[in-house]
């Protein structure tokens, strides 16, 4: 019934479940490493991949964003995941690489959608409350 009322509540649903997915295992794995490399003395190389370490907490803020802001949430996503993306085919020199961190844009994308819709959905019928 939600759906029906709604569609582009589907979209904000799964949306939020990739989202948590991905950035729950990004805080599980990312964080720790991140903290790591900041307590110790950083050299060329540990730069480069404390660009990747901003790069996946500006993903998960992103993430967090789009509990309030949905629009700007998602557009924090995408950003972050085309730059992650650019990041890891520099740093491998691999198109293949693009296929795993291509889909990290998928809930950002869902969450876009979703706000548009919403926003649609607000401009054609003034009356609705959401």
């Amino acid at each position: 019934m939600l759906f029906q009322d709604n569609p582009s509540q589907f979209y904000l649903l799964t949306a939020r479940i990739i989202g948590f997915l991905i950035t729950g295992s990004y805080i599980l794995f990312m964080v720790p490493e991140f903290i790591v490399l900041l307590s110790s003395n950083a050299s060329n190389t540990e730069i480069w991949m404390m660009v990747f370490y901003s790069l996946s907490i500006i993903y998960g803020v992103g993430f967090l964003i789009t509990f309030w802001k949905v629009g700007l949430g998602g557009l924090l996503l995408v950003v972050s995941s085309i730059l992650i993306a650019i990041y890891a085919f520099i740093d491998s020199n691999s198109y293949a690489v693009l296929l795993l961190f291509i889909p990290l844009s998928f809930p950002g994308i869902l969450f876009l959608i979703h706000w548009k819709k919403s926003n649609q959905l607000k401009k054609n019928n003034p009356t609705t409350l959401s």
